[in-house]
């Protein structure tokens, strides 16, 4: 009994440790935009998060292609812009910063 009680247990912790893994990259997408934005990064910006760099890249890329064939719900004024942001999170100003941004 105390055999499969540890053998239970040991399955849940392994189980919900991998539930629990924060994804590294964050991505900004701005579908009116020409160019990349100058002013600090905004949460409304945000499109998704991924565990890596090459995920975020290929949504990104697809947000481009849907942005410029004027899908319904997208804007055909250009193919958008994008920025993949690594472990973002708030400074204690609140304002939104990342590690390191890529294009």
């Amino acid at each position: 009994m105390k055999l499969s009680l540890a053998i239970l247990f040991a399955c849940l912790s392994l189980g919900l440790s991998g539930c629990t893994k924060t994804p590294e990259w964050t991505l900004f997408y701005y579908p009116a935009a020409t160019s990349l934005p100058t002013t600090p990064l905004q949460t409304d910006d945000i499109n998704g998060y991924y565990d890596t760099l090459e995920q975020c890249q290929r949504k990104a890329q697809g947000l481009q292609r849907l942005t410029g064939s004027g899908v319904s719900g997208f804007e055909a004024s250009g193919a958008g812009v994008y920025q993949c942001g690594l472990q973002c999170e708030f400074n204690d100003k609140s304002v939104l910063v990342c590690k390191q941004l890529v294009q």
